[in-house]
């Protein structure tokens, strides 16, 4: 049961943090790391929060979680959203 838990934990955190984590990465300076893989990088980990996002709101019924994947989608797309539109202005 503790591994079960365990999951859930990352199911969750994976969602809840990989949005904000990914729209974080939009706005690191470009001396730090190359252009080219913050925008992989920050671009996985949203199509990752989002895909999670959209099954915990299909499966769970508890408003809770479906608050949760609302916040992680709504954050990973804005930060799709900054990747595609803004970081090519950067440069």
């Amino acid at each position: 049961m503790e591994s079960l838990a365990l999951l859930a934990t990352l199911i969750v955190s994976l969602t809840v943090l990989g949005g904000p984590i990914s729209l974080a990465l939009t706005f690191l300076p470009q001396r730090l790391l190359p252009l080219a893989i913050i925008k992989l990088l920050a671009l996985a980990i949203a199509l990752i929060a989002i895909f999670i996002g959209v099954m915990l709101i299909i499966n769970v019924n508890s408003i809770g979680s479906r608050v949760m994947a609302i916040f992680g989608i709504t954050t990973a797309a804005i930060a799709i959203y900054r990747i595609i539109k803004i970081i090519p202005k950067i440069k």
